[in-house]
């Protein structure tokens, strides 16, 4: 793997916790209408001490991966990136060192603090990076007829979407973590409501919403993954959204192609996130390699990929160096 390919896994697997939506006598309903908010007492962040051996280090993102041990009550054994308010307490560390830390949880994400090395690494580290991808989409690239598995048992292939835009994303319905799949399949979501509200667009651009987590992933898992989301969409989606699953000899390929990194070890899976515009002659328009997407950006890019031939310049600033 090389550097820009590290960088971009840990950039971009920044850890949020599920627990933060289980806040006890209140949902988010209640705390943003039944009162001002003035009225709701501040939120206090949660400290778990967290023992494990640091992965990587990230002095520029001022982030740090770690294979940490499980936290009883909170969080599995899991390798993940962390934020590191205080980049001086980088200093020092490598991969190898053995550490313990504080792991913040606040409202808005997590990060470590009281990092301290227990045990400095002897010799070279040999934890492996995740898994992924060499190629990075580019405009005007021809999509491969990958073959998938929807969530109705079917075969489907990606060159039946030709002569429509498609719009491709990944997931896996088992994420934890609120500002990964669950946002993106959120927002893919509000893109279906807002094409039924515009009916020059709406029998032109499809939704597909791709699994990477094959074995658990089944199509009545995914057919139920999807009917969660029929509040925001106005009933069952997939006449226009499927949701579909990667046989798993096929998944380094498609994963390849669409830029995207997952390493799975112990039902545990981390990944990157990689979101396509397919133009009509299943090439690609648009490729965003993060979140920061909006659907109306989605929907925008869809819209001129439908009114021009020629691929939208590759997205600024999404491609770090290397």
């Amino acid at each position: 793997m090389s550097s820009w390919q590290g960088t971009a896994v840990r950039k971009h697997l920044r850890i949020e916790f599920v627990f933060l939506v289980l806040l006890a006598g209140l949902s988010w309903g209640i705390a943003g209408c039944s009162k001002p908010a003035s009225s709701t007492p501040a939120e206090q962040p949660k400290r778990y001490h967290l023992a494990g051996k640091v992965v990587s280090v990230d002095q520029q993102q001022a982030s740090v991966t770690v294979d940490g041990q499980e936290i009883t009550g909170f969080m599995s054994a899991m390798t993940m990136p962390y934020p590191v308010h205080d980049a001086k307490a980088l200093a020092g560390l490598a991969a190898g060192d053995e550490i313990t830390a504080d792991v913040v949880v606040a409202p808005d994400g997590a990060y470590l603090e009281n990092i301290v090395v227990t045990k400095k690494a002897s010799g070279s580290s040999s934890t492996a990076q995740p898994d992924g991808a060499s190629h990075q989409p580019q405009p005007g690239d021809r999509v491969p007829d990958f073959a998938l598995v929807n969530q109705d048992g079917k075969r489907i292939h990606l060159d039946a979407f030709r002569g429509k835009v498609l719009l491709v994303t990944f997931i896996y319905t088992r994420c934890p973590f609120p500002d990964f799949c669950p946002l993106v399949s959120k927002n893919f979501a509000h893109i279906y409501a807002d094409l039924r509200k515009n009916p020059a667009l709406e029998s032109k651009i499809k939704l597909l919403s791709i699994s990477f987590d094959s074995a658990y992933d089944t199509p009545p898992v995914l057919r139920t993954y999807g009917e969660t989301f029929q509040d925001i969409t106005g009933g069952t989606p997939f006449d226009r959204w499927e949701f579909a699953t990667v046989p798993a000899k096929e998944l380094p390929k498609v994963a390849d192609f669409f830029g995207l990194y997952y390493s799975s070890e112990a039902g545990q899976i981390v990944h990157s996130l990689s979101t396509t515009v397919i133009s009509p002659e299943s090439t690609v328009y648009k490729w965003y390699q993060d979140n920061d997407w909006k659907p109306a950006d989605l929907l925008a890019d869809a819209a001129q990929a439908l009114q021009q031939g020629n691929p939208a310049p590759h997205a600024s600033g999404r491609i770090p160096a290397g």
